[in-house]
């Protein structure tokens, strides 16, 4: 997803932990597009935010999110550059919770 593209789905609903925040809403489209938010401000190295940018692009796979037609915006928090190994369990609760509210949708 573009960057233009965030603003309609940051202002949607929103569901959150600690270390972060998912936005979504329902598209037109086909599939789910993916945006990611990971600041240069909370995570400062590259290497770090590329590869918390891949454990979110792999959980969004693997949780088969693209069937439910929506725009998903993931915002990465401050308290997920302190905590690396708690990440991909709770990117998996977020996405799975994702799920649940798309089937309501």
């Amino acid at each position: 997803m573009r960057k233009d593209g965030f603003n309609h789905v940051v202002h949607a609903e929103s569901i959150e932990n600690k270390c972060f925040k998912i936005f979504f809403v329902r598209n037109s489209q086909a599939n789910a597009r993916l945006g990611i938010i990971a600041r240069k401000k909370i995570l400062p190295g590259a290497v770090q935010r590329n590869y918390v940018k891949r454990a979110i692009r792999e959980a969004f796979r693997q949780h088969d999110v693209k069937t439910c037609k929506m725009d998903v915006v993931v915002m990465v928090r401050r308290a997920c550059a302190q905590e690396s190994g708690t990440r991909g369990d709770s990117l998996d609760v977020l996405f799975s919770r994702v799920k649940n509210r798309c089937a309501k949708l």
